[in-house]
């Protein structure tokens, strides 16, 4: 069952002439029939669920009988449920238009898909005796045939090379190339919407040329040069004479000024929802390179673009055209970007983070109670677990959106003996992210128990609805992904945490609304906490997976509270009344007040946080240890600043987790004892004042000593 989930479509090679034995072959036997569902294994839950429980291709022309169960035979292939219904319509279109002798096309795959809706809508009018109703959800109905089946099946019959086509996507067209982590392989791109005929084609052999060489990815081609030279497109569209702007090298450099000026208008720059308010400087020097490059490769490449092409404008391109548009790009400031706290998620806005998460996994029957800021929220469920566990690895781990979403089943493999050893008995374990960024980078670091007990919940949570088989994927697609072969697509994790933001409401310490959709903040958070614990450098670059060092420092938030408490930490002193000289290695000091694990009477502690130390306050509950009311402030402030530190660590927890620190918490268990030695440390003292004590604090009754600590004391030099 496995096999046959993972298994590629069966494709007949497309030197096959006919394109009906093509699709034919194509299909298995029970989907030859005019009726395809009965005899079919699991056909129930193949279909989605409707008036019909059966394909009927009754009165179709052959041709458009086998199109149509090619394309619902794709919907199951692809893991989409097999939309009976949206097929038994179009069958039933096509069977009335063949009896009543309308005009049929001769294939589904190269008609508009204009005209088959048009003609949906005339044999609509035919049976209701009106027109339907022009709303989106009936648009969207019929997409369930007309869009990726449809797409696919001009793929399939298509006898070209793929970058001919004027629509590309990867889900529709096996054909393309694509490296094996690819995070964008379920966007498509058209470069077809190009409208002068010279410009399309010289657009498709470009961007085909490179990916097939290797020289762009489709992350890049869809993100970036495909819009760059679309946008071109458009400018020349509305220009006197489009040829004008590329045969004549003389006026190359006012042409180019031109399209630099059109393309810093937010308007001319197409976004899903509205325009940017601002292009940035960059994005137009992306769009002028894409655009020098396109015609470095028709020059460099001159006869063979001829004999794609044809004769087209391009053949008068000379060697200064690329260089002349270069000269358009604006030279940027070569200044290290600053992450500045915009790019950094502070603890507050963690615990609040962590407080919301239930919603997320919480059905969308049923609503959450969650408690932020000491006001009580009540929350819908959103029904997806998976996005819960993704967003608490990146934080855990700081990877890249792409990198988690891309992880694989088997993504854990044991750590070395030397990592086991360092770790001092805590487990660890070597985490496998799904890099794709920089191709020579490493794609494993270290985790702790915490982010494994999150990956292997939901490997467990995968084994219980994939009971044939574990997919292939971490993280598999929430729909349209019945075998599971498809990951959570980026643009969609993206989207569901825009939406938790919106719904959550979450804010940072100052106040300022935290979109969690902008997910590279936390990469950002996570390497400035490990730069301020003072990690070196290098092992800062290969945790983050970099190539330069440079590029990791980029990434650290160069945060004013974190510059503030570095400079006044170089006003401390040792014990020997020397300052402290503030190193690489003492950075994990910086937020001490903050982190302190505990405080001391007469200072404070330098030893990192992850560290273990059982020296702390033992002399507090010794039963040798003698004081007297000489040291009773600094001892009451040792008490008071003990209590805060405890209120304040339970309150973090209790919104972290949702739930009280556990009275046999470890951290809580010795600092209740500090607290409980230094109550009776000074319930004695006040008691005998002018008189020394001894063991105070111990669990054994406090003796009063006559012995004159102040006139023993050593005099301080």
């Amino acid at each position: 069952m496995t096999g046959d989930r993972t298994a590629r479509l069966r494709l007949v090679p497309t030197s096959v002439a006919d394109p009906v034995t093509r699709i034919l072959a194509d299909l298995p036997p029970q989907w030859h029939s005019t009726v395809i569902g009965p005899g079919i294994g699991n056909w129930e839950s193949m279909a989605e669920a409707g008036r019909g429980r059966a394909v009927h291709l009754h009165g179709v022309p052959e041709r458009l009988r086998n199109e149509l169960a090619w394309m619902a035979h794709w919907q199951h292939r692809d893991g989409m449920k097999v939309a009976v219904d949206v097929v038994n319509q179009f069958a039933s279109v096509l069977a009335w238009a063949a009896e009543s002798e309308y005009p049929l096309p001769h294939s589904l795959a190269w008609v508009e898909k204009t005209e088959l809706l048009r003609l949906h809508g005339i044999w609509f009018h035919h049976q209701h005796g009106r027109l339907p109703a022009a709303d989106k959800g009936r648009r969207a109905r019929l997409e369930r045939l007309l869009g990726y089946p449809r797409l696919a099946l001009t793929a399939r019959l298509h006898d070209g090379i793929w970058w001919e086509m004027d629509t590309w996507h990867p889900r529709c067209d096996p054909r393309i190339p694509l490296r094996e982590r690819e995070p964008c392989r379920s966007v498509g791109c058209s470069p077809g919407a190009a409208r002068l005929p010279w410009v399309r084609n010289a657009i498709k052999w470009h961007l085909g040329t490179l990916l097939e060489a290797g020289t762009i990815t489709w992350s890049t081609l869809t993100g970036q040069r495909s819009p760059a030279l679309l946008r071109f497109a458009r400018w020349l569209e509305i220009l006197d004479d489009p040829a004008e702007a590329i045969r004549d090298a003389a006026q190359a450099g006012s042409f180019a000024a031109a399209f630099r000026r059109w393309a810093c208008e937010p308007g001319h720059r197409s976004s899903v929802n509205r325009p940017p308010e601002k292009v940035s400087t960059n994005k137009v020097n992306l769009d002028v390179w894409a655009i020098a490059e396109l015609m470095t490769l028709l020059i460099d490449h001159r006869h063979e673009a001829a004999q794609v092409l044809g004769p087209s404008p391009w053949d008068e391109l000379t060697e200064a055209h690329p260089a002349i548009w270069l000269r358009q790009r604006t030279r940027l400031r070569r200044h290290q970007p600053v992450a500045d706290e915009t790019h950094y998620v502070d603890d507050h806005a963690l615990a609040q983070i962590t407080t919301c998460l239930p919603v997320l996994a919480e059905p969308s029957t049923r609503t959450t109670t969650v408690t932020r800021d000491g006001l009580v929220h009540e929350l819908p469920g959103q029904d997806d677990p998976q996005l819960m566990r993704m967003l608490l690895l990146q934080i855990l781990t700081g990877r890249r959106a792409s990198e988690i979403c891309l992880c694989t089943f088997d993504c854990l493999s044991p750590a070395t003996a030397a990592a086991v050893q360092a770790a001092e008995g805590e487990a660890v374990a070597r985490f496998h992210y799904g890099q794709s960024k920089i191709d020579e980078a490493p794609d494993n670091i270290l985790i702790d128990a915490e982010a494994v007990a999150i990956i292997e919940e939901q490997r467990q949570w995968l084994r219980e609805r994939f009971p044939e088989g574990a997919p292939p994927h971490l993280f598999p697609q929430k729909r349209a992904n019945a075998h599971g072969t498809k990951p959570y697509g980026n643009s969609n994790y993206g989207r569901a945490l825009g939406l938790f933001s919106d719904l959550t409401q979450i804010t940072d310490a100052a106040g300022r609304p935290i979109r969690l959709s902008h997910t590279h903040r936390f990469r950002h958070t996570k390497l400035t906490k490990l730069a301020e614990l003072g990690l070196p450098v290098h092992v800062l670059q290969r945790y983050a997976g970099h190539s330069t060092p440079t590029m990791s420092m980029h990434y650290v938030a160069r945060r004013e509270e974190h510059a503030e408490q570095a400079f006044l930490a170089t006003r401390k002193f040792k014990a020997d009344g020397t300052r402290v000289v503030f190193s690489q290695e003492d950075h994990d000091s910086l937020h001490l007040l903050d982190r302190a694990d505990r405080f001391l009477p007469n200072g404070y502690c330098l030893l990192p946080p992850l560290q273990k130390c059982e020296k702390g306050n033992a002399c507090l509950t010794c039963g040798v240890f003698v004081t007297d009311d000489s040291h009773l402030d600094i001892l009451e402030r040792q008490l008071a600043e003990t209590t805060t530190l405890m209120e304040r660590n339970t309150t973090r927890f209790q919104q972290r987790h949702g739930r009280p620190m556990p009275d046999d918490n470890v951290w809580l268990l010795q600092r209740r004892a500090e607290r409980e030695a230094l109550v009776k440390l000074l319930g004695a003292m006040r008691a005998n004042l002018g008189r020394a004590i001894q063991g105070a604090g111990s669990p054994s009754t406090p003796t009063p000593v006559s012995i004159d600590l102040t006139r023993h004391r050593k005099p301080q030099p």
